[in-house]
């Protein structure tokens, strides 16, 4: 997660938005003239193949923007996305975004601190799809993602998104309840019933 925190000159300029569950904030085929810093919720972003498969992305959650990269180049290919848990957000103009970049060195430099750190955490996390367990990675993401120590997050999302089966992830879900580190609550998702423990898994 980012924690530097948004210059004035370019939060000012936001506009309050929300989305509701199941929308969509950008659209396929649409040109990108909006992007977006998500205060609270969680949008799924996504590609569906010709091949009938689908790859999930990234889920972009508070402290962090959607379609930020449309302030520096032009992206042709708007990518699926969908709003996994009612969104809050903040919404700015791309051309006026452009314009403050150029006129303010602050702002531009956040941007820069924002996209370099998204880079790094990317590498990261494709190193540790590849050298760490599915605890490991799979606590990781529960730690980042949960609302109020409630996780809900789509399974099937989930296991497509650390590339590893749907069984594998359901076994490991039932592996930390059964170490009361999650506890089931129906209509709800999983609560966090040891969060001490689920961040040892970070170690």
């Amino acid at each position: 997660m980012y924690t530097n925190s948004i210059p004035s000159a370019l939060l000012e300029r936001g506009t309050k938005r929300i989305f509701t569950k199941d929308s969509h904030i950008f659209k396929t085929g649409d040109s990108i003239a909006n992007c977006y810093y998500i205060i609270s919720g969680t949008v799924k972003i996504y590609i569906d193949h010709k091949n009938g498969r689908r790859s999930v992305l990234d889920f972009i959650s508070a402290n962090n923007w959607l379609g930020e990269l449309s302030v520096f180049c032009c992206e042709t290919d708007v990518k699926e996305n969908k709003v996994l848990q009612e969104v809050v957000c903040l919404e700015f103009e791309i051309h006026d975004l452009r314009k403050l970049s150029k006129e303010n060195s602050e702002v531009s430099f956040y941007f820069a601190s924002y996209i370099s750190n998204k880079l790094l955490n990317r590498s990261s996390r494709m190193s540790e799809n590849l050298n760490f367990p599915l605890e490991n990675r799979l606590a990781s993401f529960i730690l980042e993602y949960h609302h109020n120590l409630v996780y809900n997050l789509p399974h099937v999302d989930v296991s497509e998104y650390l590339n590893v089966s749907y069984r594998h992830m359901l076994y490991v879900i039932k592996h930390f309840c059964k170490l009361e580190i999650l506890t089931k609550q129906k209509g709800i998702g999983y609560l966090i019933s040891d969060i001490e423990k689920l961040k040892q898994y970070l170690e």
